[in-house]
């Protein structure tokens, strides 16, 4: 298997998080075949939603660009970005290396896709703003199939996501998760913001899942990695 890189510390817990995931799923006997990869955790990255909502976004690409270089210089042949809202600026990274970035938008799309059914699409308000999700080339085949939650359920979303990013408990969100997703008829919600990766092991540990289908791009790439690393 080639080497991965992942960019993160958007926040720092979402991406150590990816990183369990991974060898979660993809442990070997021996433990010398597992897949080889390299964290950059870099939590000094600007906060992505407050510099689109300024129109402000050039550091941003700067340092997702020296982020990167350094990864690749260090070995990475394929690189997770562990953050869905710097993916605005993504389209403007060098070719070379935005060749060796698996997108999580794409990752989205091919889900929603292979099961289609009301998606609730949840994300930072700066990835709604920038309109990230509706920018990608396939939008038009999974706009069907997506609801958006209205202003003041953003509002909440946005304020419950960075509470994730201060550790608090994940738990405390899965109920009004349930509700929001009844309140929609959604019978998936897709996880927009890596954050909503830290949901995944309260969910498991949970009496019940939640009734609704749960697309988490992170999981995706780590449940799909022995492909997406041979593409």
């Amino acid at each position: 298997m080639k080497t991965l890189g992942i960019l993160g510390g958007m926040g720092p817990l979402a991406s150590a998080e990816f990183l369990h995931t991974v060898y979660s799923l993809n442990i070997t006997e021996p433990e010398q075949n597992s897949p080889l990869c390299i964290l950059l955790s870099d939590p000094t990255i600007p906060d992505r939603t407050q510099a689109i909502l300024d129109g402000a976004t050039d550091e941003i690409l700067a340092r997702l660009c020296q982020a990167l270089s350094m990864l690749s210089a260090s070995g990475a042949e394929r690189i997770v970005i562990a953050c869905v809202t710097v993916h605005h600026v993504l389209p403007s990274v060098p070719e070379p290396l935005r060749r060796k970035v698996i997108s999580l938008i794409d990752l989205v799309v091919d889900e929603v896709l292979a099961a289609p059914c009301v998606h609730l699409l949840l994300t930072t308000t700066g990835t709604r703003a920038a309109g990230i999700f509706e920018r990608h080339e396939r939008w038009g085949e999974i706009a069907p199939w997506v609801v958006r939650p209205d202003d003041d359920e953003q509002r909440e979303l946005h304020q419950r996501i960075y509470r994730l990013k201060k550790d608090e408990p994940a738990e405390d969100s899965l109920p009004w998760l349930e509700e929001l997703a009844a309140r929609h008829a959604a019978a998936g919600l897709i996880f927009g913001c890596t954050e909503l990766h830290l949901l995944n092991r309260p969910l498991s540990r949970r009496g019940r899942p939640l009734t609704a289908r749960i697309v988490d791009p992170l999981l995706i790439a780590a449940r799909d990695l022995e492909t997406l690393m041979r593409a």
